[in-house]
């Protein structure tokens, strides 16, 4: 009799704590997935077009003339010439995150149609044609409503450019050519920018950004073309000086996200 009641006792027990749990695992809510988590760390590449304006500042600086062998050196101003025009590349660059602060460093390259053409000395025309640019930067930045970016950056550039001088009046009508001189020549430099970036999803990015370059001072030499008759030949010595603003929009392919 006592067993049966034991028996009894323990197959109720068993019961109770069995519907106990079934009912805890009913209340228990599913498993959800975590939150995203937005993070600007990783490589990215991508692609811009913008537009370009500037001024090219030159001074002749001295003169020879082969033979007889006669060389002299002054200072004249020649020519200030606005440019602008339209470029379009690549870049690419590493972006590391710590909290709010996004450190990073980028590389750009764009081909370019930035030109322009001014009168110099009255009777001649200077005209100034970049056809590349490349520049390579840090970059310092915050991130706010947590997919955006704001940020500066700083670095260096390269501007490849075509100095020449025409004499649209007179060349060709007189046995001398239309361009009497030209030179390409590969400018270094200096820039510095603002600019802020949307994440648009986990990959994708857009950004727009404006850049202020300064290039330094060079001074080249130019061989005047007199025409191939000419019985002495003449070289100019020039300082140039090129400042460059870029305002540009572009998007970006994001690999590696932290998670």
């Amino acid at each position: 009799m006592k067993f049966r009641r034991l028996l009894a006792a323990t197959a109720a027990l068993l019961a109770t704590t069995a519907a106990g749990s079934a009912a805890d695992m009913a209340v228990k809510a599913p498993l959800l997935a975590p939150t995203p988590v937005w993070s600007w760390t990783g490589f990215y590449i991508g692609a811009h077009v913008g537009a370009g304006w500037g001024e090219t500042e030159s001074t002749l600086t001295g003169a020879s003339i082969v033979p007889p062998g006669l060389a002299a050196a002054f200072t004249l101003p020649f020519s200030q010439t606005s440019t602008s025009g339209f470029l379009g590349g690549v870049q690419a660059g590493y972006n590391w995150q710590s909290g709010w602060a996004v450190l990073g460093v980028q590389g750009d390259f764009a081909g370019a149609d930035i030109k322009g053409t001014s009168p110099c000395l009255v009777v001649l025309g200077c005209t100034t044609k970049t056809d590349w640019l490349a520049t390579v930067s840090g970059r310092l930045g915050a991130v706010v409503l947590d997919r955006g970016l704001v940020y500066a950056k700083g670095g260096v550039a390269w501007m490849n450019s075509t100095h020449s001088v025409n004499l649209p009046a007179f060349g060709g009508g007189i046995g001398i050519p239309n361009q009497i001189a030209s030179k390409e020549v590969t400018h270094f430099g200096w820039l510095l920018g603002l600019g802020t970036e949307w994440m648009i999803t986990k990959n994708w990015t857009a950004f727009v950004e404006y850049n202020y370059i300064e290039f330094d001072k060079t001074n080249q030499a130019f061989a005047l073309n007199l025409g191939p008759n000419a019985p002495f030949a003449v070289n100019i010595n020039a300082d140039l000086k090129n400042s460059l603003s870029i305002a540009k929009v572009g998007v970006n392919y994001k690999f590696d996200w932290a998670r």
